[in-house]
């Protein structure tokens, strides 16, 4: 099973912004901003490509490592239960952000 700091450092290495996501769903619910995971998946879902001006790269890349390591990335609590885009609609619900990445 991949390591919490694995994952972590895989977004990190992927990141190139200023801010300072939050890293757990924890952290994001205090601050009230999205986790770095989330952002990625976020970005996938509904751009399908990458957003140099946030710092999001590789982002089909990471998408499928979140994926692939789903179980923990939720063990970790690294990504929020629902996703939804800028406009409110829904990405993901119950942590099933992968259904997309199934279904290719």
């Amino acid at each position: 099973m991949t390591t919490k700091e694995e994952i972590i450092e895989f977004l990190q290495a992927n990141y190139a912004g200023n801010d300072e996501p939050a890293l757990t769903e924890k952290a994001g619910e205090e601050t009230q901003t999205w986790t770095l995971a989330a952002l990625f998946v976020r970005r996938w879902l509904n751009d399908m490509s990458d957003a140099p001006n946030w710092g999001l790269k590789n982002v089909k890349k990471v998408y499928s490592y979140l994926c692939e390591n789903r179980e923990s990335v939720l063990e970790h609590g690294l990504i929020e239960k629902e996703g939804y885009n800028n406009s409110g609609f829904p990405l993901w619900k119950d942590y099933n952000f992968d259904d997309f990445y199934k279904e290719e």
